[in-house]
């Protein structure tokens, strides 16, 4: 049962109606340990857990985009290796070492702000309207 089923009130000689109760949210703690170890395990993870879906999903295809990145590149330079093409195996080099320096950066990040448990400018807007 709720408290915000009261509509209104009316006590002896007082005609106006008494105010409906809010229901009381409690604010839900997040960040913390367990959402950096479930993004370090699963990029996005940790956001998922901290109810930040939007984030989450950027995380999660960010990395599953320089993952495809670094497959490429290392696929090019192999490539370039074999056809004796220097230039070429000069470029895709270094597409595949920035993909995976590029990799990490996104782990860490990903790790960190799943920690701090930082909420999306959109649920922070959401509390603001409620209050």
């Amino acid at each position: 049962m709720s408290i915000s089923a009261i509509n209104s009130i009316s006590f002896k000689g007082d005609t106006k109606q008494a105010q409906t109760a809010q229901p009381v949210q409690q604010e839900r703690k997040t960040g913390g340990a367990a959402p950096a170890i479930g993004s370090f395990i699963i990029p996005g993870l940790g956001h998922f857990m901290n109810r930040n879906n939007k984030t989450g999903f950027k995380f999660l295809g960010g990395q599953i985009g320089l993952i495809a990145l670094t497959a490429l590149s290392g696929y090019g330079s192999i490539v370039a290796l074999k056809t004796k093409n220097k230039a070429l195996s000069i470029l895709t080099s270094i597409g595949f070492f920035g993909s995976i320096i590029g990799s990490f950066a996104l782990k860490i990040a990903d790790i960190v702000k799943a920690y701090k448990g930082e909420q999306t400018k959109q649920s922070e807007n959401k509390v603001d309207a409620q209050a």
